[in-house]
């Protein structure tokens, strides 16, 4: 985006961290045109492209406060990239792509947030939208952890279930049903809110110029289409965050595959990989899964393929499991997910890899529904029985969280 802002960088970055109100406003009045003209460009709705620049600012204020903002880069430019990197990571991807998008700066682009970042900033705009409507001392209970409060104090649970009940009849969701993971984060990021109000108060205040002393008549209309545009932009918002998830935005959120086949394997067998006097890994067999740990830490699964067919087709077993477990999860990266369902059926030390397989097996079913809209009822099943088998309670939320996008 050929912009160069009227400061220096500094300006807008010690601005961002000292008075963040006015230079929110001053980067509004500057660069929200030629953002906004920029995704035009990219064939990105008008609306889309307002609710990625109002948290592209809301994160570069949080940048600036963390000082993650290069001094090199000028503002406008990274500005730019990190309002395109919100559109890519809305979309569900688990990464970034590398190369930078077409009219992004290079430099720019390699210092953007990861994608889980990014979502974490467009999961707490849901949150922020239904503050207004909480009252504070309903904040301060929400936030309180439940072992806080006396267990015996039957009015302080009872103001918890009106507060909870409150906030999910605000995003029409079941009074049955839990809190949303993004409400916590987002009532404790205080910082983030206000700036993301700001960038609301701004918005709605540019739908809200017009020239001096209109007559009565305009003023009139006036307001019905500042009302008409707010009520478009908040449902917009509403439903860019709360319509039910594709089964590849399902996938792309839980798909988090081990970053080395062998720090995978001492961390499920211990430093020693499990070499005792009985199960000693033949030297072949290792220097195999080295040489695959080796082309999938490259990416380069195709070959990381070969040196884990050749363990499987070996008559000794020892090595066999772990290899049908990592052939299922570089199929589920090849996007094979019935090979992959078919590597993980044919493993044999079931209690070793059994929360995995039913984890990764589950995932298996989302991706086959990502191709085939009719396999998504196959897939909720395989969610189900995956949190039937799953005990470790933090991998059982997301199975928990998979299944309720899946029902929607």
């Amino acid at each position: 985006m050929p912009v160069t802002g009227q400061f220096p960088n500094e300006s807008y970055l010690d601005g961002l961290r000292n008075d963040p109100e006015s230079s929110i406003a001053v980067v509004y009045d500057e660069f929200r045109g030629p953002v906004l003209r920029a995704f035009s460009e990219m064939g990105v709705p008008d609306q889309d492209a307002i609710l990625f620049f109002q948290m592209a600012v809301t994160d570069a204020a949080r940048m600036a406060r963390t000082d993650q903002i290069p001094d090199s880069t000028p503002f406008p430019v990274f500005l730019h990239a990190l309002a395109v990197a919100h559109s890519y990571a809305s979309k569900g991807v688990p990464e970034l792509p590398t190369e930078a998008p077409a009219g992004c700066d290079a430099a720019a682009w390699r210092r953007m947030p990861a994608a889980t970042t990014l979502r974490e900033t467009q999961a707490k705009t849901a949150g922020w939208a239904i503050i207004p409507e909480l009252e504070p001392e309903c904040r301060a209970v929400l936030l309180e952890e439940p072992e806080d409060s006396d267990a015996d104090d039957e009015a302080a649970r009872e103001k918890r279930n009106d507060c909870k009940e409150h906030v999910l009849r605000a995003i029409h969701a079941s009074v049955s049903s839990e809190l949303p993971a993004w409400l916590l984060p987002a009532l404790r990021d205080t910082d983030g809110h206000a700036a993301w109000q700001r960038t609301q108060e701004l918005e709605q205040g540019r739908h809200t110029e017009n020239p001096p002393a209109p007559p009565e008549s305009n003023r009139i209309w006036r307001w019905v289409v500042v009302v008409f545009l707010v009520t478009v932009v908040g449902y917009s918002a509403f439903q860019f965050f709360f319509r039910p998830k594709t089964a590849a935005e399902v996938f792309a959120d839980n798909f988090a595959p081990p970053g080395s086949l062998i720090a995978d394997m001492e961390k499920r067998y211990g430093p020693e990989m499990g070499n005792d006097s009985v199960s000693a890994r033949p030297n072949t067999c290792m220097f195999l899964l080295r040489e695959a740990d080796a082309y999938y830490q490259a990416s380069d699964y195709e070959s990381a393929l070969e040196p884990l067919l050749l363990i499987v087709t070996d008559s000794l077993a020892i090595c066999q499991s772990d290899a049908w477990y990592f052939l299922g999860i570089i199929q589920l990266q090849l996007e094979e997910p019935a090979s992959a369902v078919q590597c993980f059926a044919k493993i044999d030390d079931i209690e070793r890899y059994g929360e995995d397989l039913y984890w990764y097996q589950a995932l298996a079913f989302v991706q086959m529904a990502k191709g085939n809209p009719l396999l998504r009822d196959r897939a909720i099943r395989a969610v189900e029985q995956a949190i039937g088998n799953i005990q470790d309670p933090k991998r059982r939320a997301r199975a928990e969280e998979m299944l309720t996008n899946l029902s929607k």
